[in-house]
């Protein structure tokens, strides 16, 4: 007997969908919109395209893909997908020094998602805001990974979600509330990266940014990183 498709959860939480061997999960993009988000973790073009057929029957028809490097993109495309947008990719070794943090910046390994949610949907627009669970799997990415939060008056106003993996660590995310922009917030975040990046063992940070994100692109390229020719692809199924 042939291999059936079997999906474990139920929308718009989070999924998993397998068949054989072959697996991916999906959620939705962010709580904006019924489009669905899907990563493939093991299996190939004919399981993708079935997977995702699955989700666009929840989804409006719509399937996203992680942000991709161009080698990976090559079974979503026989599965069916085409270029939505891309986002560069930036680096900086962890040799030279930086500027300590000007303010207090803490380690959160069990922060106040909703908390971070609400910055997120502030500092963000429209497509690129993160749910809570995408959040939360941004923070679980990485074998080690941390959640540093920034406090300005009565709360949290600022946040950064850093990850390690094998000497190379991820700056996954970073926001702060845009009445709070401008006070040097956002690099008090970098540079405690950096730092928990250094304690961790990392060689290097890596992290991604939209072309027309240019505040963002001036912080990092102002902290030492440097584009590195790489693009990510995000792609697409349906109209």
């Amino acid at each position: 007997m042939a291999d059936r498709q079997v999906v474990e959860g139920v929308w718009p939480g989070p999924i998993i969908i397998t068949r054989g061997r072959s697996r991916a999960d999906a959620r939705r993009w962010n709580d904006e919109t019924p489009a669905g988000h899907l990563r493939l973790l093991r299996g190939g073009a004919d399981f993708l395209a079935e997977a995702t057929g699955t989700v666009a029957e929840y989804s409006n028809g719509v399937v996203y893909s992680p942000a991709l490097y161009p080698s990976a993109t090559r079974v979503w495309r026989r599965a069916g997908y085409r270029p939505f947008d891309s986002l560069i990719v930036m680096e900086r070794g962890l040799a030279a020094r930086w500027a300590a943090p000007e303010r207090l910046v803490e380690p959160e390994r069990n922060p106040n998602w909703d908390r971070v949610v609400e910055i997120d949907d502030a500092a963000f627009e429209g497509f690129w805001r993160m749910s809570g669970i995408g959040l939360a799997e941004s923070s679980a990415a990485t074998r080690r990974g941390i959640v540093l939060t920034v406090e300005d008056g009565p709360g949290t106003v600022g946040y950064a979600i850093v990850g390690a993996d094998w000497g190379v660590a991820y700056l996954q995310r970073i926001a702060v509330m845009p009445q709070h922009s401008g006070k040097g917030i956002g690099a008090d975040l970098l540079r405690a990266a950096l730092n928990w990046a250094r304690q961790e063992g990392a060689r290097a940070v890596v992290l991604n940014v939209r072309d027309g994100a240019d505040v963002a692109r001036r912080l990092y390229h102002a902290h030492g990183f440097v584009d590195t020719g790489t693009r990510l692809e995000i792609l697409r199924s349906g109209d």
